[in-house]
């Protein structure tokens, strides 16, 4: 029993290791220090890359992904150190000569990362005269970035273009793409752009001190901010970009401190136990949250150490310190290193398939009798042995069970299947029906532009199709269940995060791109998983290239 307790004790201890974040102790704003995360997610990106440096990461992998996810490390890299960007702008340019690049804000960010490369290209004059305004706020914010750069426009003026900004200002201070209610990201982006002419510009200032306050009022108790239905690091980058901007301390202003949190200390209990950022608080790695965090605390630094504005692209630059020059020896989990480059997909499709579990239309998966049949038959041998080795005393006997007993425990509740046999066409069976709902999934925008093998001439991935619900289901349930029965591809978080649909991705065409979904024709406040339905509701899951303001 002594030994028995040890091993328990020790098993133990190693599972509480193993589960406990080596850096939670960075989460605490008061005590972090912003060089070690932005140093280690610089890290974490050439281990995933291959890479022994930076320069050599520029050369290589971000040169060969120009123009399809490398514009923001380039961005990034661009505003902090001296490095040759002239291999990854020969190819950007290359690729936006042979490419349509559809989405205005697309193309406004590959002219930026052009101008953080030191490019000289007429490319970013195009994109000036073609794209400020085509949709809405954001290619507009986007837009005066370009502008605020010295870009001169053949069509588009920065009086102009403040105008058309300033007039698109909710009551509350802010702006969004669409509807009525002012968004965080969209608010913290357009203040962003606005910040090079807060002191020049009376009627700036008082959008921006408006728009500022809003922002404040909207913080939460984390220190961090509700955006698209959920609190996620992005929003919170976003804002600490914005303040920075603007020359406010994010963790020392008083306005940006909730129960003792900052607006840092909201975004980095998002952090994984590498060091990378996740989606949602536990999550898997996400590329798109550890880029928006990298970026954010890079023009937290550039801020606090220099004074700058991390859209303005000028002056001598000096390599932020202390960076890795050599690869380092980093453990990387497989989700660290296997999600796509451009988009919000490292979350794990095993996460979708455990999410939705309806007993009375799931059996259980055929390995299970085997396994038991396995697990009893090496509990049984190792009694056996112990008979035949004379090790006979109670204790040993009670260890094997112990042990068989847990296995079994292990094959009980869980449940591995592949995808040919999860989106294996599984009736939807509810025992208590409180009416029905239709469900819809289309990508019209992408008619003409997608990829044909996952676009449908007609757009029409899943016409509308009548699914019974029970109380309290909510669109992710159905979503979930109907992909399922239909045997459409999914990629979600247990969250209920969707990134991908019948393999299209958010981000594939363009910062603003991605799934959103409408209940009675309009798009809820409220995350997928959040919203209940009700009997006769219709759902419509959406892909758009602008936030929803194209739908």
């Amino acid at each position: 029993m002594k030994k028995l307790t040890a091993f328990i004790t020790a098993l133990f201890l190693c599972i509480v290791f193993l589960c406990t974040d080596p850096y939670c102790e960075a989460s605490d704003a008061a005590g972090s220090d912003i060089r070690s995360v932005i140093t280690k997610l610089i890290e974490l990106k050439l281990e995933k890359e291959g890479c022994g440096d930076i320069q050599s990461m520029i050369s290589g992998p971000l040169t060969e992904k120009a123009g399809r996810g490398a514009e923001w490390y380039i961005i990034i890299l661009g505003r902090s150190g001296t490095y040759d960007f002239s291999s990854y702008a020969d190819a950007l340019e290359k690729y936006v000569s042979e490419n349509n690049v559809p989405s205005a804000t697309g193309r406004q960010k590959n002219a930026l990362a052009l101008i953080a490369a030191g490019a000289n290209s007429d490319y970013i004059t195009r994109t000036a005269d073609d794209s400020i305004g085509e949709l809405g706020i954001m290619s507009l914010s986007y837009g005066l970035h370009l502008l605020n750069n010295g870009v001169q426009s053949n069509v588009h003026t920065k009086e102009e273009t403040v105008e058309k900004i300033l007039s698109a200002q909710f009551e509350d201070g802010g702006w969004a793409v669409m509807g009525e209610h002012s968004d965080i990201d969209v608010t913290a982006m357009t203040v962003q752009a606005l910040a090079p002419l807060y002191d020049s510009d009376k009627k700036v200032k008082a959008a921006v001190d408006k728009a500022v306050s809003m922002l404040s009022e909207r913080q939460l108790e984390s220190g961090g901010y509700r955006g698209f239905g959920g609190e996620n690091p992005e929003s919170s980058a976003q804002v600490i970009i914005a303040l920075s901007s603007l020359g406010i301390d994010c963790m020392t202003d008083e306005r940006f401190i909730k129960n003792g949190n900052s607006v840092i200390d909201g975004m980095l209990k998002f952090r994984t136990a590498y060091g990378s950022f996740s989606h949602e608080e536990n999550g898997d790695p996400n590329d798109t949250a550890a880029m928006q965090a990298l970026l954010s605390l890079t023009s937290y630094e550039l801020f606090k150490e220099k004074g700058e504005l991390f859209y303005i692209f000028e002056g001598e630059k000096e390599p932020l310190p202390e960076y890795a020059e050599a690869a380092p020896e980093i453990t990387v989990t497989a989700s660290e290193t296997n999600a796509p480059e451009d988009s919000i997909a490292a979350v794990s499709e095993t996460a979708v398939q455990m999410s939705y579990e309806p007993e009375q239309s799931v059996a259980s998966p055929d390995y299970k009798p085997a396994a038991y049949i396995v697990t009893a038959s090496l509990t049984v041998a190792g009694c056996v042995i112990l008979l035949i080795l004379k090790k006979t005393r109670m204790s040993n006997f009670v260890a094997v069970l112990a042990i068989g007993g847990a296995a079994a425990l292990f094959i009980a509740f869980t449940n591995f299947r592949s995808a040919e046999e999860y989106y294996g066409g599984y009736e939807i069976v509810k025992t208590d029906p409180i009416g029905a709902v239709t469900i819809s999934i289309r990508c019209d925008t992408l008619i003409g532009i997608g990829d044909p093998e996952y676009v449908p001439s007609d757009g029409i991935i899943l016409d509308t199709t009548e699914i019974p619900i029970e109380s309290g289901e909510t669109v992710y349930d159905i979503l979930t269940q109907t992909a399922r029965k239909y045997n459409i591809q999914m990629q979600a978080d247990a969250n209920g995060y969707v990134a991908g649909l019948a393999y299209l991705y958010e981000l594939d065409y363009g910062d603003l791109s991605g799934w959103i979904y409408h209940v009675n024709g309009d798009a809820p406040f409220v995350h997928c998983s959040e919203y209940k339905l009700s009997d006769g509701d219709k759902i419509e899951w959406l892909y758009t290239l602008a936030l929803g303001n194209d739908l």
